[in-house]
């Protein structure tokens, strides 16, 4: 097939499609933050999409967001072998088992991104759901993932926290108490926040690997008025260890994982497993 030149107009429009469904919802200034293209054309392209049904747009918040009609892309995206089919009956038994809810992550553009979850209405569940970002520094989820990178792709995320404006990842202008955590982290094979992201909660997180590779991420979130930091070390921890060995077993035969491209490059490269510490008991 022979190759043509792509036509911008629509390379644009995509990557601003791209941007809102990454750190959206996302006003007309974060949009032209994240994609560089002047804001008078990224205004027309929003509207545009706007217009289109694959964006919304908030008239108090003044933010777009991804519209139903972007869903329709992925209809034919096949499902063979996925990680959600994998997943999810071991989500369901560790919802079951432990009570606390759990979410299923992947990295997305500098994010943990939730891809799954077993979380139900009611009491017990934070205001969390599919789509929703997670900060990387403030979050159990997060700093499992940053622990188990190689370290020229940790610091490369590392380095573009810095100039955040989320609140949630100004730790990363403080490196010394970034080693300190990720250190840790990686020595005990798990991560932990305590009231850092969620004023109410606490969690913990594991990195789920398949060979060299960091495929996802398995959290807990824990309501902090009915469970101290040591329930979650010591009555928790081990069940995310079961749910992780399980999905790591199963996904040992996979051929590749579905979520690879949406991750920077390099992501998808990660240490050698390493042997965690045997969580408490």
């Amino acid at each position: 097939m022979a190759t043509t030149n792509p036509v911008n107009a629509l390379m644009r429009g995509l990557l601003v499609l791209e941007a809102v469904n990454a750190y959206g919802p996302a006003g007309l200034s974060q949009v032209q933050h994240h994609t560089g293209i002047p804001k008078a054309t990224v205004l027309r392209l929003l509207e545009s999409l706007r217009q289109a049904g694959y964006l919304t747009f908030d008239a108090d918040s003044r933010t777009y967001q991804v519209g139903l009609r972007a869903l329709a892309l992925s209809n034919n995206v096949s499902s063979d072998d996925n990680l959600l089919q994998i997943a999810r009956p071991i989500m369901a038994r560790l919802r079951e088992k432990m009570g606390w809810p759990s979410d299923l992550a992947v990295f997305q553009h500098d994010k943990m991104v939730i891809v799954d979850t077993n979380r139900q209405p009611g009491i017990l569940s934070s205001n969390r759901s599919i789509g929703s970002r997670v900060p990387m520094l403030a979050s159990a989820t997060g700093r499992a993932y940053l622990a188990a990178v190689p370290e020229a792709e940790q610091q490369r995320i590392l380095l573009h926290l810095k100039d955040a404006t989320d609140p949630f990842e100004k730790l990363a202008r403080d490196p010394a108490a970034v080693q300190r955590i990720l250190t840790e982290t990686a020595r005990r094979g798990y991560a932990l926040s305590d009231q850092e992201f969620l004023k109410t909660n606490r969690g913990a997180a594991v990195a789920v690997m398949r060979g060299a590779q960091v495929v996802c991420v398995i959290n807990l979130i824990a309501v902090a008025a009915l469970a101290t930091l040591a329930d979650v070390e010591q009555r928790y921890v081990p069940m995310l260890f079961e749910a992780k060995a399980e999905l790591e077993q199963k996904l040992a035969g996979a051929l590749s994982s579905p979520f690879a491209d949406a991750r920077a490059p390099g992501a998808a490269m990660a240490l050698h497993p390493r042997r965690p510490r045997k969580p408490p008991t």
